[in-house]
C-alpha cells in the first residue's frame, strides 16, 4: 500500500461537501486521487447555529474520518499525514494572539484571531442568545471564529488517523509569489494552480489525468486549498517552513523549490485543470509567475512583461521586477 498525505479545507457551510483531497506522489509528481468518481462523498456542513451542539460537530469531524479511511482503503492507501486549514486548539490564555497569527501579522498575511477557551465560552453564550431571540442563522455574530471549533474537533479526530499539521493555503500561495490576488477573483485558481505545478509537478497539460474539478467537493476555490493543504502535508519538515512555533502553535507551508517547468496552456478561458492538450505553437509559452500571459516565442517580450504588467510577481521597480522573475523562473532561460 502506498503513502497517501490528505488536505482538509474547512468549509463547513450548510450542506456542502467538506472538501478534502487525498494525493500521492508519483515519479516525483504530487499526483490528487479522483474522489469525484469514487461512490463514496465526505459529509455535509451543518452550518454555523449547529456548532454550538458539540455532538453533532464530534460527529461531522468522525464522519470526515470515516470518509478518509474509506477512501484510502479503496484505493490501496495509507493516510501518512493530514493537512488541515484550521486551528488545532484555542490561544493560550497567556498570549493576545498566537504566536502562528502574529508571525502572519509580521509577515503582511491576514488572518482571523483564535480566542482562548474561555472567550470561546463567551461566543458560545452570545451565539445561542442571538439565535433563542430569532436571529437569522446567516447574520450569526462571530461568524468569522465560530467555525474553528469544527476544525480543533477535527484535528482531534484525524489525529487518531495520521499525524496532522496546521495549514493556511493563503500562507501558501504568498510563499509561492501567487497570493497578491484572492483566490475568489476571476483567474485567481489558475494562477496559484500554475504557481503550485511548477513545483508538484500537477498538473501537466496533455497528461490523461484528473481535473481540479474532479479531486474535491466543492467550489474550484476549495478543492485547489484542499489539494494545497495535501502538498503541504506531503512534505518532510525540512522541506517545510513554519510561522509560529512548532509544534502546537505554527502554521506550515513548503518550502520553495521550483522543480517543474509549467507547459503551456491552451484554452484561455478553460481553468487549467481541465486541459487536455496544448493546442499552441510548439514555441508558445505560459507566463509561470502569472499564469495568464501567453508567450507566441518565447523569451521575447519576457522583460516587457516582468518588469510591468506580471501579477505574479512581488516587487515593484521593474528592474527589480525582472530580476525576481529571472532568479524565480531560471530553468526556463537555459
Amino acid at each position: 500500500m502506498r503513502p497517501a498525505y490528505v488536505g482538509i479545507d474547512l468549509a463547513i457551510a450548510k450542506n456542502k461537501y467538506l472538501p478534502i483531497a487525498v494525493c500521492t506522489w508519483e515519479q516525483g509528481r504530487l499526483v490528487p486521487q479522483p474522489l469525484r468518481r469514487l461512490s463514496l462523498t465526505p459529509p455535509r456542513g451543518r452550518g454555523n447555529a449547529a456548532i454550538l451542539d458539540i455532538h453533532s460537530v464530534q460527529r461531522f469531524a468522525r464522519e470526515a474520518v470515516v470518509y478518509v479511511t474509506a477512501v484510502c482503503d479503496r484505493l490501496g492507501l495509507i493516510p501518512t499525514r493530514i493537512g488541515i486549514d484550521a486551528p488545532s486548539g484555542p490561544r493560550s490564555p497567556r498570549l493576545t494572539r498566537r504566536a502562528a497569527e502574529t508571525a502572519l501579522d509580521q509577515a503582511g498575511i491576514r488572518c482571523f484571531a483564535t480566542p482562548s477557551a474561555s472567550e470561546f465560552e463567551g461566543i458560545r453564550a452570545k451565539v445561542a442568545h442571538y439565535l433563542s431571540e430569532g436571529g437569522a442563522e446567516d447574520r450569526i455574530p462571530h461568524a468569522n471564529q465560530l467555525w474553528m471549533l469544527v476544525g480543533f474537533a477535527v484535528f482531534e479526530a484525524f489525529a487518531r488517523l495520521a499525524p496532522c499539521l496546521e495549514v493556511f493555503p493563503q500562507a501558501t500561495a504568498r510563499a509561492m509569489g501567487s497570493g497578491q490576488v484572492h483566490k475568489s477573483r476571476p483567474g485567481a485558481v489558475d494562477v496559484q494552480l500554475s504557481a503550485a505545478a511548477s513545483c508538484t509537478g500537477w498538473p501537466v497539460c496533455g497528461r490523461e489525468e484528473c481535473r481540479l474539478d474532479e479531486i474535491a467537493w466543492g467550489p474550484s476555490h476549495d478543492q485547489l486549498d484542499a489539494y494545497l493543504s495535501a502538498w503541504v502535508a506531503s512534505l518532510e519538515e525540512s522541506d517545510r517552513v513554519s510561522y509560529g512555533r512548532p509544534p502546537d502553535d505554527a502554521i506550515w507551508v513548503p518550502r520553495i523549490r521550483r522543480t517543474h517547468s509549467v507547459l503551456p496552456m491552451v484554452e484561455p478561458s478553460l481553468p487549467l485543470a481541465n486541459r487536455r492538450a496544448p493546442a499552441t505553437s510548439p514555441d508558445s509559452f505560459l507566463c509561470p509567475a502569472c499564469g495568464r500571459k501567453e508567450f507566441k516565442r518565447w523569451p521575447w517580450g519576457w522583460d516587457a512583461h516582468a518588469g510591468h504588467a506580471c501579477a505574479g510577481l512581488t516587487e515593484t521597480e521593474p528592474e527589480r521586477r525582472k530580476a525576481e522573475f529571472r532568479r524565480r523562473f531560471a530553468q526556463h532561460f537555459r
